[in-house]
């Protein structure tokens, strides 16, 4: 008896720009400052990484030296801790980010710190980025399992010898493909996005990546570099002088509209207020001996504030030359004598 297998069509990710991952019904940022609650927490569960690519500040150890950023890794009851203020807060989270500096996969527990956020219902959305190098099909079960939103892998090359080249690592890479189709296969209803930076990537390099990927994600995206905050200190655009990172103009501007929505707790506990700030110059509060909500409400974040929107954002290291501020989607600057004020008046 003859019998016939149902073979099914492959569904190809959603070729996008970064940029299209934003929450497309954003708040008037500037009718809604003070918050009572940040829209995005980012908690880095490591700022070490298994990976040396070259447009990467973690990967330069002779610049994290000389900001003194130390390696450290967020024990998993201070990740317990940092959920318990999070419920303090008068509403949920938009986006919880697992990810900052270093490489997430890293941390032994990262599953469990996706399934606590979720079981918690501190926030809309859980999100991690990974380089992908550590994924293997327990840990895919494990965080599918746990109830992760969406996975944001960075492919940084598309061939053994290419990342040798660019990441300083050997890996295997069918392997490595291997290990995110098995994601794909089992996802549920966790999205995966892929990406690769363009560090003057070839035509067929350009194909190969959409070849190798695009069947085995939700959206994908070839991503311009990105030139970080302190940029003053090292080009992390390796020259290639990008119009734009993720598909948003490229946009001078006099004040950061992050320290008004954003917090990021680092893998040492200190708290700052960019997702970009890798040195750590823009740290407000250490979340091991104060609670979230209470450095949210501080002085200290209020005069930071300030500090931007009086034009002084040159006193801190990280925003004074922040290539970033100029992607930051909300501009700010047309509001910042009228939320100065209101920022001082509430203080009387």
């Amino acid at each position: 008896m003859n019998t016939v297998t149902e073979i099914k069509p492959v569904t190809l990710g959603k070729r996008i720009e970064s940029k299209d991952l934003r929450e497309k019904n954003r708040v008037i940022l500037q009718n809604a400052i003070p918050l009572d609650t940040p829209f995005v927490l980012y908690i880095d569960p490591t700022n070490k990484c298994n990976l040396r690519c070259e447009f990467c500040p973690t990967a330069d150890k002779s610049l994290l030296k000389q900001v003194g950023r130390e390696g450290a890794t967020l024990d998993f009851a201070l990740f317990e801790k940092i959920i318990a203020d999070l419920k303090e807060f008068p509403r949920p989270l938009k986006l919880l980010s697992l990810y900052k500096d270093g490489e997430p996969l890293m941390h032994p527990r990262i599953a469990d710190m996706v399934a606590l956020a979720k079981s918690a219902g501190i926030a809309e959305r859980v999100w991690t980025k990974t380089n992908g190098v550590a994924l293997n099909p327990a840990l895919n079960r494990k965080l599918v399992a746990a109830g992760l939103d969406m996975i944001h892998i960075s492919v940084e090359a598309v061939s053994a010898e290419g990342y040798l080249k660019v990441a300083k690592a050997k890996i295997d890479y069918e392997e490595f493909k291997a290990n995110i189709a098995d994601l794909h296969a089992n996802r549920g209803q966790c999205e995966i996005y892929i990406k690769i930076a363009d560090t003057s990537l070839s035509p067929q390099e350009i194909e190969k990546f959409y070849a190798d990927f695009q069947p085995i994600s939700t959206h994908c995206a070839i991503e311009k570099l990105m030139g970080w905050s302190n940029s003053g200190l090292k080009d992390f655009t390796l020259g290639t002088d990008p119009d734009t990172y993720d598909g948003l103009p490229l946009v001078n501007k006099k004040v950061c509209a992050y320290p008004f929505y954003v917090m990021a707790v680092n893998s040492d506990a200190s708290v700052s207020l960019c997702g970009n700030d890798w040195s750590y110059k823009t740290s407000v509060g250490n979340v091991s001996h104060q609670s979230l909500r209470e450095i949210w409400e501080s002085d200290t974040l209020r005069e930071f504030r300030l500090m931007h929107l009086d034009g002084r954002r040159g006193e801190n290291a990280a925003c004074g030359n922040c290539y970033y501020l100029r992607i930051v989607p909300d501009n700010l600057d047309p509001y910042a004598e009228e939320l100065a004020q209101r920022l001082r008046s509430e203080k009387r």
